[in-house]
């Protein structure tokens, strides 16, 4: 597994990336560029930030007693990125463990330099 220096959200982290291959199968070129851009694209990350707000906002506002979250990290994660096999696109996801659901977590998935989804892991595992 390789590690990619990244700041998500405005704090730094060093990720974990894991890339979608089997054994004998060589990483994509496509898949290791995906990594670089998103890595060097701050505002990439950044944009998805009042979703994963919104998202979290939707499925647990009672829990989390207000209608403003103020600091995502109390509720949200980021623990390692996932790089399906894609050939032709540039697709990578920040998983995350999310407060309200240990099992499911979160994945925000970024698609060719733009946020593209959030939703359970699920949605990219």
């Amino acid at each position: 597994m390789n590690k990619q220096g990244v700041r998500i959200w405005g704090r730094e982290f060093t990720m974990d990336v894991q890339y979608d291959c089997y054994t004998g199968e060589e990483i994509l070129e496509s898949q290791k560029e995906a990594v670089t851009e998103l890595a060097a694209s701050e505002y990439i990350i950044e944009s998805a930030l009042e979703k994963v707000k919104e998202y979290c906002l939707t499925l647990n506002r009672e829990e989390i007693g207000t209608d403003k979250i103020e600091n995502i990290f109390k509720y949200v994660a980021p623990k390692y990125l996932y790089v399906p096999r894609t050939e032709g696109r540039h697709v990578v996801s920040i998983m995350c463990n999310y407060k309200f659901d240990q099992e499911h977590g979160i994945a925000v998935v970024f698609e060719d330099k733009a946020f593209a989804r959030i939703g359970k892991q699920d949605i990219i595992l």
